[in-house]
C-alpha cells in the first residue's frame, strides 16, 4: 500500500469518525432534551395541537402516506446498501471474482474492453460486439478444459502480478512447457498482453451478461476509504432510527396520559354545534373546546385566575345542554411519572 493511500485512510478515519461522534452527541442530546420536555409537560400544548390536527381525516391519510414513504425509503436504502456492501467485501476477499456454482461475478476496473480499436481488424471481420465499459459488472462461466475455450472468447484470468485481467483471446498456441497458452488483448488496445495464460490461470469465460454502472459502487465499497464511509453511514442511519423510535415512544406515552383527560380521538368537524354537550379544557394558557363529535375551537385564556390554575393542572368543564348541568374538575398531571 502506497503512502498516499495510507494517508487517505487515516484522514478518512479521522473525518468520518469525528462526524459520527459529533452526530451521535448532538442527536442524543436533542433526544434526551426532548424526552425531558415531554415528561415535564413543556410540550403538552404542542402535543395536543398535533394530536388534534393528526386526527383530521385528510391529515391522517397524508401522514400515513408520508410515514410509509419514509419507511420504504429507509429500508429500501438498507436493502440496496447492505447487499452491495456485503458483495463488495466478498468479492474483495475472493480475488475480485465471486463464484456462485459454475458462474461468477466480477467488476470491470478498466476501459480496455470498452471500444473497438481500428488496429484490431478481427473485431470487425467477425462482428464481435460484446464489449463492456469500466464499472460494468459482468457474469463469467467457469471453464475446466481447453476445449471449453475458442478463438475470440473473452476470458478473465490472473496475470503474473496477481491481477485479474478481462481480455479477448486472439490466438491459441503451444508453449515451451508443452501446454496450451492463450494470446489475449483488450479490444481498445493495439498490442497484446505480455502474459500468456494457460487453463489454470483462467477464472472464467464472459457469458455476454452485464449490469452497467453498479461496479462503481462495488469498487468504492471495496476500498479502505469506502469501507470506512459505508460503516460510518450505516452507523448513523441505525442510530437515527433507534433514537427516533425512542423519541416516538416517549411522545406516545405522554399523549396516552393526556388522552385520559382530553378527548381528541374523534374525527374533527369544525363548527358543528348540534351536539348535546360541550367540553372545555383549560390548560397552559389555552382553551380547547369540544363537543361530542370532536374538536371545535382553540383560543387563549384571558381570565388571570384561570390562567394561573391552568399552568399547574388541567381544568375540565363539561356542560350538559339537556340538563343545564355544568361539571368542573381540576386534574393534575404527575410530572415525574415515567422518568
Amino acid at each position: 500500500m502506497e503512502t498516499i493511500e495510507i494517508v487517505g485512510i487515516i484522514v478518512s478515519i479521522i473525518g468520518i469518525g469525528s462526524f459520527a461522534a459529533i452526530f451521535t452527541i448532538l442527536y442524543v442530546t436533542y433526544t434526551n432534551a426532548t424526552i425531558s420536555e415531554f415528561r415535564s409537560g413543556k410540550k403538552d400544548i404542542e402535543l395536543i395541537d398535533e394530536a388534534i390536527y393528526d386526527n383530521l381525516a385528510h391529515v391522517k391519510k397524508r401522514r400515513e402516506i408520508i410515514k410509509t414513504i419514509k419507511s420504504i425509503g429507509f429500508y429500501g436504502l438498507m436493502i440496496i446498501i447492505i447487499p452491495i456492501f456485503a458483495f463488495s467485501l466478498l468479492n474483495k476477499f475472493s480475488g475480485n471474482v465471486t463464484m456462485l456454482g459454475n458462474q461468477g461475478i466480477l467488476v470491470v476496473a478498466s476501459g480496455s474492453m470498452s471500444e473497438k480499436n481500428e488496429a484490431n481488424g478481427y473485431l470487425i471481420d467477425n462482428n464481435l460486439n460484446n464489449q463492456f465499459n469500466t464499472y460494468d459488472t459482468i457474469v463469467i462461466k467457469k471453464v475446466r478444459y481447453e476445449s471449453d475455450l475458442a478463438l475470440y472468447d473473452v476470458i478473465a484470468f490472473v496475470d503474473s502480478e496477481g491481477k485479474t485481467v478481462i481480455h479477448r483471446i486472439i490466438d491459441i498456441e503451444f508453449g515451451t512447457d508443452g501446454r496450451i497458452h492463450y494470446e489475449t488483448r483488450g479490444d481498445s488496445n493495439n498490442a497484446s498482453d505480455k502474459f500468456r495464460p494457460c487453463i489454470d490461470d483462467i477464472q472464467g469465460k464472459y457469458t455476454g451478461k452485464k449490469i452497467p454502472v453498479i461496479g462503481m459502487f462495488v469498487l468504492f465499497m471495496q476500498s479502505p476509504i469506502g469501507i470506512i464511509t459505508v460503516v460510518g453511514l450505516l452507523y448513523c442511519l441505525f442510530t437515527t432510527d433507534r433514537l427516533t423510535e425512542k423519541l416516538y415512544k416517549e411522545q406516545q406515552k405522554r399523549l396516552d396520559k393526556l388522552s385520559v383527560v382530553i378527548d381528541y380521538e374523534n374525527e374533527t368537524e369544525l363548527g358543528k354545534m348540534n351536539a348535546q354537550y360541550y367540553e372545555t379544557i383549560y390548560y397552559k394558557g389555552f382553551i380547547y373546546k369540544f363537543n361530542e363529535e370532536g374538536f371545535l375551537d382553540k383560543e387563549e385564556i384571558k381570565d388571570k385566575d384561570i390562567l394561573e390554575k391552568s399552568n399547574a393542572s388541567i381544568i375540565k368543564v363539561i356542560e350538559d345542554k339537556d340538563n343545564n348541568e355544568i361539571l368542573s374538575e381540576e386534574i393534575s398531571i404527575d410530572e415525574k411519572e415515567g422518568e
